[in-house]
C-alpha cells in the first residue's frame, strides 16, 4: 500500500508539472518531490517505498532533487514581454534645480505645424548637467543659456530627411525659402515674454534672437512654436554660440559624417552638449611652433699667397677669390699656400 502512494504521488506531481509547464515543470515537480522524501530519509533514517534505507541515502537522494530542480529551472523557457510595440525610454537625470522649473526633462520633438503633415515624436534622454533656472531659461554651469524643454522641445520639418539633404538644406540658400518673418517671430517673442519666458527678466526684444532650437540648415522646423525661443545674446554662451554648433552639424550632415537625425536630436536634447562634442571637442590642435633655423656657418678666413698653412692638400680663397692650396713644391718643402 504504501509503495502504491509513494510512487503514485510521485507519478501525479510529475504529470501535472509536465501538463503545466513541460519538461521544466516536469523536472522541477520531480525535483520539490524528491526533496521531501530526501528530508523525511534525513530525519527518520529510512522511507521504505523509496528503497531509501539509510541516512546517507537520503543524502543521495536530496542531491538528486536539487540537480533536478536545476535542470528544470534552466530549462524553463524565458518570459514573454507584453505589448511590445509600445517602447518606453526611460531614464534618470542627476540633475538638480533651484526651483520648481525642471532643469531638464524627456524632450519630445513635437509636430510642426503644417496643414498637411505631422513630424513623428522621438524620445530623448534628458541632460545629465546640472543646471538653474532664470526666468524660465536654464543656465547650466558653464553659463550656457539652455531653452525650457517643457515649453521648446524642438520639432522637425517633415519635409526634410536624409534621402533628400541634397535637395533641400545642402542647397545654398535654401533656407532663406522657407524662414519665417521676423514680425512673425517678433510677436512670438513678445508672448512667450508675457508668459515669463525670459532671461533674467529681460523683455528687450532686440536682447534676443527668437532661434529655432533644432535649426532650419538642419531641417528643423520653421513655423513650431515647439522649435522656436527666445535666446539672448547678452550671456557669454548664449545666441552666438549656439550658431557655431549649427553651422558644424549642418556641415557634417552635408558631408555624411553624421546621419541627420544624430544632429537634430544632439542638439534638441543639450545644444550646448552638442557644442562641447563637435566643435570643442573637433577644434584642431594648434600646430607646435617650428623649431629656429640653424645659424649659418661663419665664412672662411681669407688665406695669403705665400703664408705657411696646414694640412697639406687644403683649399682656401684669397680676399680676391683665386682659389690655393697648401702644397710644397720640389724646392720648398714646408707647406704654403699657392695657387691651385
Amino acid at each position: 500500500m504504501a509503495d502504491g502512494f509513494g510512487w503514485g504521488g510521485l507519478a501525479l506531481a510529475v504529470l501535472i508539472g509536465a501538463l503545466s509547464s513541460g519538461f521544466s515543470g516536469a523536472a522541477i515537480s520531480f525535483g520539490l518531490f524528491a526533496l521531501v522524501v530526501a528530508v523525511i530519509a534525513l530525519a527518520r533514517g529510512r522511507v521504505g517505498w523509496a528503497r531509501l534505507g539509510s541516512r546517507a541515502a537520503g543524502g543521495a537522494a536530496l542531491g538528486v532533487a536539487l540537480v533536478a530542480m536545476t535542470i528544470g529551472a534552466i530549462a524553463a523557457p524565458p518570459g514573454k514581454t507584453s505589448n511590445t510595440a509600445n517602447i518606453a525610454i526611460q531614464t534618470s537625470t542627476a540633475a538638480v534645480s533651484d526651483s520648481p522649473t525642471p532643469s531638464s526633462s524627456s524632450l519630445t520633438l513635437a509636430a510642426v505645424r503644417t496643414p498637411t503633415a505631422t513630424a513623428p515624436t522621438v524620445s530623448v534622454a534628458p541632460s545629465q548637467i546640472q543646471t538653474h533656472t532664470t526666468g524660465s531659461i536654464s543656465v547650466n554651469a558653464a553659463g550656457a543659456i539652455l531653452p525650457n524643454s517643457a515649453r521648446t522641445p524642438g520639432a522637425v520639418n517633415p519635409s526634410v530627411t536624409q534621402a533628400n539633404i541634397g535637395q533641400t538644406i545642402c542647397v545654398s540658400g535654401w533656407t532663406a525659402t522657407i524662414r519665417p518673418d521676423s514680425s512673425v517671430t517678433t510677436e512670438l517673442k513678445k508672448e512667450q515674454f508675457s508668459t515669463g519666458y525670459a532671461y533674467k527678466g529681460d523683455t528687450a526684444t532686440g536682447d534676443y534672437e527668437e532661434d529655432h532650437l533644432i535649426s532650419l540648415e538642419i531641417g528643423g522646423a520653421p513655423n513650431a512654436e515647439a522649435n522656436l525661443w527666445p535666446e539672448p545674446y547678452n550671456s557669454p554662451e548664449g545666441a552666438r554660440a549656439k550658431d557655431g554648433v549649427e553651422n558644424k552639424l549642418h556641415t557634417l550632415v552635408c558631408d555624411h559624417a553624421i546621419p541627420l537625425a544624430t544632429a537634430q536630436r544632439a542638439i534638441a536634447t543639450n545644444w550646448w552638449a552638442a557644442y562641447q562634442t563637435y566643435v570643442t571637442a573637433s577644434a584642431p590642435a594648434a600646430a607646435p611652433a617650428p623649431a629656429p633655423a640653424p645659424a649659418p656657418a661663419p665664412a672662411p678666413a681669407p688665406v695669403h699667397p705665400g703664408a705657411f698653412c696646414s694640412p697639406e692638400g687644403a683649399l682656401g680663397h684669397t680676399a680676391a677669390g683665386t682659389l690655393m692650396r697648401c702644397s710644397t713644391t720640389a724646392t720648398d718643402s714646408r707647406a704654403r699656400w699657392r695657387a691651385a
